[in-house]
């Protein structure tokens, strides 16, 4: 068993890591904004908790269950530490995913930046 590697799977802990974070960082900017316009865009006299609630749980779980099927396929095509019988190692990051990496922080922490800075304010008390 390779260094990092948990016994069985094909790819580093560090890999898994790094998927899960950027899956849970997705998930809340994801949960925020859904939530944020159906409470926004629900009509008075619906204005109750339980319907407030279904729809943000119907919301959630119908688009995130779509997002991670196409979540999964892009992560299928980065090697980073994957393991590659052929070289008996695991892949080294390369520059593009390491662009990609890059992008993808700034991304969501502009994101999130903006839903904080500019966009919570604007929600009425």
């Amino acid at each position: 068993m390779k260094k990092g590697q948990v016994s069985g799977c094909l790819e580093l802990k560090r890999r898994t890591v790094v998927k899960s974070l950027i899956w849970r960082a997705i998930g809340i900017v994801w949960t925020w904004i859904g939530a944020y316009f159906i409470i926004l865009l629900v009509p008075p006299t619906w204005k109750n908790a339980a319907i407030i609630a279904t729809l943000i749980v119907i919301y959630h779980h119908s688009t995130r269950l779509i997002m991670y099927y196409f979540y999964e396929r892009i992560w299928t095509g980065i090697s980073w530490g994957k393991y590659d019988p052929a070289e008996d190692s695991f892949q080294p990051m390369t520059g593009h995913d390491k662009a990609y990496w890059v992008l993808g922080s700034s991304v969501a922490i502009g994101i999130i930046f903006f839903l904080i800075i500019y966009v919570a304010p604007l929600i009425k008390k």
